[in-house]
């Protein structure tokens, strides 16, 4: 390897070091490496927004079984962790083989998006090398996923399709995407939680990070001393590797954070969200960049969202609840800043989650899980609609292995070419992303038109 490539490998992979934790200075900035100059965008400007749901949302609860077989066998097995039957206003108005699913009652804003056509459902997603059958699963003719039911490893297969990939699907769309930007392809990918997340790692790209506050400015601002120390002379006067790469990109984030900060839409543009409501919060910033695509000079955007606080093996009733409700009240907001902007058409926003959890209860709450159900939102999506295969409820029927872990019928990369798909990747980048795509009958689940 040249010190060239080498060097540029160490400036593309420090962003790692963030990991360290979303609040340490060095883990904000690192992530946060980028600069560009203004052109004119194409009309044509896509973007994708990824909303996590950190700790493994329980889909069972979220996406309540409606039909009456279905509830009967949910609620007894359930027991007081059920939710009460959807109303007839939450019911999806589709449903397969007689199976049927509602929303919880804490989602009454995401039902009405989902009856205005701008929000898909997607039922059994998770991480798969194969299609899989229960019994295929017990005879061993299909591997499981590796550590199923493990936070990290499981979110890091969601997010980079493997436990140990250093690239997520996110990032290497990005590193696909960034040639249509041009001299802005350095805000291709952005994090919208202030940190570093593996889904937007690239292999030729890195991420700008912002947060809920807004637009960082770089770490050293209202320190000349510190800024002279640091930056002062540039690069050229270092020797070490690591303080090469260190002064790099805080001169990226100087330059990057200034060209935001210029461009991005004033907070003022729209209405405030709920202060408590952090997820709102991140998705204000992203609609800042959105709207200010033009004067940014970028054409593709990957963005990535999280509410965490998921992982409710305790508590369940009043955790989730209080969740749902921030979730309702994010994606409702965030559909407005769109509507506000005219740019519904423009953007789509999916969930993801490590994780489905158990359908049977502990007692208090539920357990790690493996497939859930998800949403997609946007005005390009083909709504109040499932997508997806909708499981038998019945903890020991064909759906579902070790007494309630749901197997996942629709693979994690069939969900992810979908959305790549739509954002103008050719069917070959497609299967580069995704290495297992092509042993699946549908590379497009048709939630986008």
């Amino acid at each position: 390897m040249s010190s060239k490539t080498s060097r540029r490998h160490f400036l593309r992979t420090s962003t790692a070091l963030s990991a360290m934790g979303a609040s340490s200075p060095i883990a904000l900035n690192l992530a946060a490496v980028a600069s560009a100059s203004a052109q004119t965008a194409p009309s044509d400007y896509r973007a994708l927004v990824c909303l996590n749901l950190g700790g493994g949302n329980d889909h069972l609860n979220t996406y309540v079984p409606f039909d009456a077989t279905s509830y009967t066998r949910y609620a007894a097995t359930r027991g007081p962790l059920a939710q009460a039957k959807p109303g007839s206003a939450l019911a999806t108005t589709r449903s397969q083989g007689g199976r049927q699913i509602g929303l919880n009652a804490n989602l009454a804003g995401v039902g009405s998006l989902y009856s205005a056509g701008r929000l898909a459902l997607l039922a059994g997603v998770g991480p798969l090398r194969a299609p899989s059958s229960k019994a295929d699963l017990l005879a061993g003719r299909v591997a499981m996923p590796a550590q199923v039911g493990s936070h990290n490893d499981q979110a890091n297969t969601w997010m980079s399709l493997a436990t140990s990939n250093p690239y997520g699907w996110g990032g290497r769309m990005g590193d696909l995407l960034a040639a249509s930007n041009g001299t802005a392809a350095n805000f291709t990918t952005v994090s919208g939680t202030g940190g570093y997340t593996l889904f937007l790692v690239g292999d030729s790209t890195a991420f700008f990070s912002v947060s809920d506050g807004g637009i960082p400015s770089a770490f050293f601002d209202g320190y000349p001393a510190m800024t002279a120390a640091v930056l002062g002379g540039g690069t050229s006067r270092r020797t070490n590797l690591l303080e090469q790469a260190y002064v790099a990109v805080h001169e990226r984030l100087q330059a990057g954070a200034a060209t935001l900060q210029g461009r991005a839409l004033p907070e003022s543009t729209f209405p405030a969200p709920n202060a408590t409501n952090l997820t709102a919060g991140q998705l204000r910033t992203v609609a800042r960049l959105i709207g200010a695509n033009r004067d940014i000079g970028v054409k593709r955007q990957v963005f990535f969202v999280e509410l965490g606080g998921f992982d409710t093996h305790g508590g369940q009733t009043d955790r989730h609840a209080s969740l749902l409700q921030q979730l309702n009240e994010a994606l409702v907001y965030f559909d407005g800043l769109l509507g506000q902007l005219n740019l519904r058409n423009s953007v789509t926003l999916f969930t993801t989650s490590e994780f489905g959890r158990t359908f049977n209860s502990n007692g208090d709450g539920t357990d790690h899980g493996w497939a859930s159900h998800h949403m997609v939102l946007g005005g390009a999506v083909r709504g109040r609609e499932i997508y997806g295969t909708l499981p038998t409820i019945d903890p020991n029927g064909p759906d579902f292995i070790d007494g309630g872990v749901m197997i996942p019928t629709t693979a994690v990369e069939q969900y992810g070419a979908t959305l790549g798909r739509w954002m103008g990747l050719s069917p070959t980048q497609l299967a580069d992303i995704f290495p297992n795509l092509g042993r699946f009958a549908s590379t497009d689940l048709g939630f986008l038109g």
